[in-house]
């Protein structure tokens, strides 16, 4: 049997590598037998440059040894050679097709958004496949980030009613994505399938090693702020907590930070997090990295990456939601200001800290949850 993982990996983001990983792992696990691979394919190209904002020498020096990093997970862990990027639908999906797998798990991340589509384009990316293609094909955790059926064209509907009358299985990672199949699928067929990597364990070893060799030492009152290079607010943020004594760690470089940690592997970042008070972040993963390390989070939405859907969803709202921490842990207004995150950080780290045991068993069922629906699907299919 040949299974295909068809999903989002090979950047530099250490959340999409992760979720790949997490995902060939799972597969791989409950078949054992087949020949599993991640489907050597990218439906638009990779950003794989160094930050050059902020940067110096130094950080640029730091970025080539994670860039490299990054390669060799690929390589090594993801079986990424050879892989393809095909910006044509109609190409790409000859390619999956000709690469004859019986099972196609399609997840996770947010593989069904349509904004990367070619231009004037009018369908489905190549991440929705096509009728044509004869494979058992499951939804794994797939999410359609910002897609709404109302500003779908009338050929993006048919193409979508077509493909979806194919599919074996509909696992979505998020109530928003579950509605919009839902507009096609019978809704008790359309199930809420947890991100793959709540199911990761840690292995410490790594950011050890890492922390060791470099000569870093974060000290226990500290406060990671990931961030975007446009948001304003981060550098006042960092100074006020400064203030208070905490020592600020950035992922990437900026000249506010006292520790800049930009030359990491995907799993030495994975266990970073447990060294931080809080983790300030805009990243999906990282809100779950973080919670998996027992560390609170303040999460944000970034408007300009227009993440929200006209209802006011998101990703980051249906995770906050999932995990019983919205609205506390989430920030998610227009214009976020300095005075607004401050006002934030006591508000998330009192609601975390109330529900860290709460927080735990949920990490643990949604790892569970996610197994299971991969075992459901091979059972009822081996029958």
């Amino acid at each position: 049997m040949k299974i295909g993982i068809l999903t989002y990996y090979g950047d530099l983001n250490c959340g999409t590598n992760l979720q790949a990983y997490s995902t060939l792992r799972a597969v791989r696990e409950q078949y054992p037998a087949a020949d599993v691979e991640i489907i050597p394919f990218h439906g638009f190209r990779q950003y794989n440059h160094p930050y050059l904002s902020n940067c110096t020498p130094a950080s640029i020096l730091r970025d080539c040894e994670r860039i490299a990093k990054y390669a060799r997970f690929r390589k090594e862990l993801l079986n990424g050679n050879n892989d393809k990027t095909i910006t044509s639908v109609e190409k790409a999906l000859d390619y999956i097709e000709s690469r004859q797998y019986d099972i196609i798990f399609i997840g996770s991340d947010t593989l069904l958004e349509l904004n990367r589509l070619p231009q004037g384009y009018d369908g489905l990316s190549a991440y929705w496949l096509s009728p044509r293609i004869k494979a058992k094909k499951v939804f794994l955790a797939a999410s359609c980030r910002n897609v709404e059926y109302d500003n779908l064209s009338s050929c993006q509907k048919e193409q979508m009613q077509a493909t979806l009358a194919t599919f074996s299985a509909f696992g979505m990672r998020d109530t928003f994505s579950q509605e919009l199949i839902a507009k096609y699928v019978p809704e008790d067929k359309v199930e809420i399938v947890p991100d793959p990597t709540f199911g990761l364990d840690i292995d410490y070893s790594h950011i050890e090693g890492y922390l060791k060799k470099n000569r870093i030492d974060i000290p226990q009152k500290s406060v990671c702020i990931h961030c975007y290079k446009t948001d304003v607010w981060a550098e006042p943020v960092a100074n006020a907590l400064k203030e208070q004594g905490y020592t600020i760690v950035s992922l990437r470089p900026v000249k506010w930070a006292d520790i800049v940690l930009n030359n990491m592997s995907p799993l030495e970042q994975l266990g970073v997090f447990r060294y931080f008070k809080l983790v300030i972040t805009h990243r999906f993963h990282e809100a779950i990295f973080s919670m998996k390390n027992d560390t609170p989070m303040l999460l944000y939405v970034d408007h300009i990456q227009n993440l929200k859907t006209t209802q006011g969803e998101s990703k980051h709202s249906a995770l906050m939601k999932s995990v019983g921490l919205y609205p506390h842990n989430l920030v998610d207004t227009q214009d976020i200001t300095p005075e607004q995150i401050l006002k934030q950080i006591p508000v998330a780290i009192n609601n975390f800290d109330k529900k860290r045991d709460e927080i735990k068993k949920t990490v643990t069922i949604m790892g569970k949850r996610y197994i299971r629906f991969i075992e459901n699907f091979k059972e009822q299919n081996a029958q």
